[in-house]
């Protein structure tokens, strides 16, 4: 083997090649960089994705990108969270929160 070749495999290496999981099928131990389970012989890549933060598609795991969307999978930053939601009590004006059923302050029920 020369070195053109190391080379070559180093960066055809998938990004989570060498981390281990158990197959959801069988529970034989597998790392996911392998083809399929060596147990029951289930292709890895359609047991485990990534499911994109904005568009809820399901994606292989080395996916750079969102198949759907384009969103970049591989930025380790989360998505921005949703607006809280708060209702502001007509009796008393306390803010509460959105799975509040009444309020805490006057005991008034939001319907």
């Amino acid at each position: 083997m020369g070195i053109m070749e190391l080379i070559s495999d180093a960066l055809k290496k998938k990004p989570h090649a060498d981390r281990k999981a158990k197959c959801p099928k069988c529970g034989a131990e597998i790392t996911l960089g392998m083809e399929r389970c060596p147990n029951c012989g289930t292709h890895i890549s359609s047991m485990f994705r990534i499911e994109c933060p904005k568009c809820k598609t399901a994606n292989e795991v080395d996916a750079p990108v969102c198949s759907k969307c384009g969103y970049d999978l591989s930025d380790k930053k989360a998505p921005p969270a949703p607006p809280q939601v708060s209702y502001r009590c007509p009796i008393c004006g306390y803010v509460a929160s959105y799975y509040m059923l009444s309020c805490p302050s006057c005991g008034t029920r939001f319907v």
